[in-house]
């Protein structure tokens, strides 16, 4: 192997490494306030072992369907059994695949059951298939850990204070050929982060650059255990579909931002290193963690109600037109909808403008006086292009018919018998030769009067849409949470919209469930893992938030995040409990990972928040897993949010008695703030012109991590 057992001046190496490390620890508090504290040895898991998930075990299935839970519990324990043999797994894997297409998901808790069961079993499957497939990579390390240690030599050169994490990562020896076992291992636990780093330390050993040596030393040690080179090869495409299976279930369960990590490490070093295996499980890792986890419908009945203009203006009309001295009035009617048209790669639809000019005239040009009515049409038509990122649209059509009607005539001469009707048949006669120059006259100036107008106000409304859009992408982006990937299209009758945010070190969404056309309004459907990941972005970990001040801080980084106004709150201060005593100064100390996250499953929002309490005049609670879950329906015409029993947990409290009392502080704190709500289910949009339009929200349905929503 490339890694050898170093041995000669074992003791001098020894002596200089821990020199070299505390030198670099002292130097370092320049980077970080206090500096990094390895642990004693790394820490590394048995990812080859495999639980069934709870929320599809035989006990919680039967909650929902005794029979499928007798039909689908042995099969279940045996694919998640790692010591079967691969073939007897499969066996089972197909049963399960069969009892879950067959499953009658008559309600929505059945359908999410069905989802759930569906998606670990493909996972299960698609891992066993890519064990048995040929790899076509290379187990080499002396490259890779050489190319990274180089290259984070190079990066922190190129930032103040970086160059003393050179001695401290000891990047000279993994330039080596040869390096010690012991140097590697301690380089390992030197880049994991800790929960005794502070948030600034944390991120900075979160770092990409140093993650990817971290890989590359990580790789090496496990390297120096294999027999040969053939034996490293399969042991590393088996430790990476490990990584990646144990990973994406343990993600499912608690969405931490560990587990992600560690699934997208895993999944890329597949694709790159064991084309094969990624082969295998491509499909069902796409569609099940890396698909879009945001959509968007709207029907075209909703987008011709957000654009729709209609206009009707007056007029008087006094001009000279064709050598004749005209008087008069005229009224405009102008209606604007939309027209949405197919396409598969992006959405599109047309402004379709219907107008009318209805025009009633005197023109005097002696000896003649002429009375007349106009009843014109003219239509407009602009193709719009949306492609999730930027709206564009072509030059305006148009087209228009004209048709006047004479309704009087008078000449000076009508009093004179004979010369009378010689000089009205002259007249007439006038008034038909100059017909068509008068109605061409009368297009071309409807043409100039509507045509520029309705091109000058889309093209402003296409352009402020644009700005808004970049503004709130570009903030998305600096935060590392804008979607990557976006699907725009549309059919005759629908627009949608589909993105996914995943940044470089989250995951993404799962098919998302089935939701009917809506023919007159929106449909919504939102993944946990783009609110998750969105929370991310919002600058929480490690921060001191007073209670009182939690709802306005969200609101500031929400809105900062977004680029426009968000709310949480009316303003109003809730009322104190009548004879209850008032709670001392409250602050959240939040994790320096992952402080909030959310779960959508069986119409509940699940809260979850990692953070201690400070309490002036208490004893400091250390870190927390408290668990909020609040029931979201629709009751009597109202949002209605019901929050159920808080939940706290402690990884490292033992002394149970002392963990009941911090529980019952933390609840009665919490228990203040999270009461029954009733909130409207309108929502104002802002349409053409200045209106506002109200839609209703008629469904809400959470359900297997997806917030799905209806509007009329």
């Amino acid at each position: 192997m490339n890694v050898k057992l170093f041995l000669t001046d074992r003791r001098v190496r020894r002596a200089t490494g821990v020199l070299s490390i505390a030198a670099s620890l002292f130097v370092s508090s320049t980077v970080f306030p206090t500096a990094l504290q390895a642990t004693s040895e790394t820490q590394e898991s048995n990812v080859s072992e495999l639980k069934v998930p709870a929320d599809i075990t035989e006990e919680s299935i039967e909650a929902i369907d005794a029979d499928l839970a007798k039909a689908a519990g042995p099969f279940l324990r045996t694919l998640f059994d790692t010591g079967k043999p691969a073939d007897e797994r499969q066996r089972a894997a197909a049963e399960l695949r069969s009892l879950a297409n067959n499953f009658s998901a008559a309600t929505a808790e059945k359908d999410s059951l069905r989802r759930r069961l569906q998606r670990r079993v493909a996972l299960i499957s698609s891992s066993l298939a890519a064990l048995q497939s040929t790899s076509g990579g290379t187990a080499s390390s002396t490259a890779d850990l050489t190319n990274a240690a180089s290259s984070t030599v190079a990066w922190l050169s190129s930032i103040a204070n970086g160059v003393t994490w050179v001695s401290y990562l000891h990047l000279n020896d993994l330039q080596q050929p040869d390096v010690s076992p012991d140097v590697l291992k301690q380089v390992a636990n030197n880049l994991t982060p800790s929960d005794a780093m502070n948030a600034d330390q944390k991120a900075f050993a979160s770092r990409p650059q140093l993650q990817r040596l971290k890989v590359a030393v990580e790789k090496a040690i496990r390297l120096s255990n294999y027999a040969g080179p053939a034996e490293a090869v399969q042991g590393e495409q088996k430790y990476y579909i490990d990584l990646l299976i144990q990973s994406l279930l343990s993600y499912e369960s608690d969405q931490l931002g560990s587990h992600a990590e560690n699934a997208r490490v895993a999944w890329r070093t597949l694709r790159n290193e064991h084309p094969a295996a990624a082969s295998a499980l491509r499909s069902v890792v796409n569609d099940n963690y890396f698909n879009h986890n945001l959509h968007f419908v709207v029907s075209e009945d909703l987008l011709s109600r957000v654009i729709s203009d209609y206009r009707t203006e007056s007029g008087c009309i006094a001009e000279c037109i064709m050598g004749a001295w005209v008087t008069g009035s005229q009224q405009t009617n102008v209606n604007l909808r939309a027209d949405i048209k197919p396409s598969s790669d992006r959405a599109m639809f047309d402004l379709n403008v219907n107008g009318t000019v209805h025009s009633s005239t005197v023109a005097q040009k002696s000896p003649a006086t002429i009375w007349s009515r106009g009843n014109n049409s003219f239509w407009m038509n602009k193709s719009v292009v949306f492609d999730g990122r930027h709206v564009t649209s072509t030059a305006a059509s148009f087209d228009v018919n004209t048709s006047s009607q004479v309704t009087g005539l008078a000449t000076k001469f009508d009093g004179i018998p004979i010369i009378r009707g010689i000089v009205r048949n002259i007249a007439s006669q006038k008034i038909a030769e100059s017909k068509p120059q008068s109605e061409a006259l009368t297009a071309r100036k409807i043409r100039d009067a509507a045509l520029p107008k309705f091109e000058s106000e889309s093209n402003q409304q296409f352009s402020t849409a644009n700005s808004t859009l970049n503004q709130v992408l570009a903030s998305l982006e600096r935060r590392g949470v804008g979607p990557d990937s976006t699907s725009a299209r549309s059919s005759n009758t629908h627009m949608a919209l589909s993105t996914r945010t995943i940044g470089v070190s989250r995951l993404g969404g799962s098919l998302q469930p089935p939701s009917a056309l809506i023919a007159t309004g929106a449909a919504v459907q939102l993944h946990e893992s783009a609110l998750n990941n969105a929370i991310d972005a919002l600058g929480l970990q490690g921060r001191t938030i007073l209670e009182k001040d939690l709802a306005r801080e969200l609101e500031i980084a929400l809105t900062d995040l977004f680029q426009r106004p968000i709310k949480l709150t009316d303003g109003v201060p809730q009322p104190a409990e009548k004879d209850a005593e008032p709670e001392p100064p409250t602050s959240f100390v939040f994790s320096n990972s992952d402080p909030i996250r959310v779960h959508f499953e069986n119409n509940q929002i699940t809260l979850v928040l990692r953070a201690g309490v400070l309490q002036e005049g208490k004893d400091e609670i250390p870190e927390q897993i408290i668990t909020i879950p609040i029931d979201m329906s629709l009751q009597g015409g109202k949002v209605v949010l019901e929050p159920g029993k808080i939940g706290v947990a402690s990884k490292e409290e033992t002394d149970r008695l002392k963990q009941i009392t911090r529980a019952n502080q933390i609840r009665r704190i919490l228990s203040r703030r999270l009461i029954r709500r009733e909130m409207s289910p309108t929502i104002d949009v802002q349409a053409a012109g200045d209106k506002t339009l109200l839609l209703t929200v008629t469904m809400i349905q959470l359900m297997d991590g997806w917030l799905s929503a209806e509007l009329m």
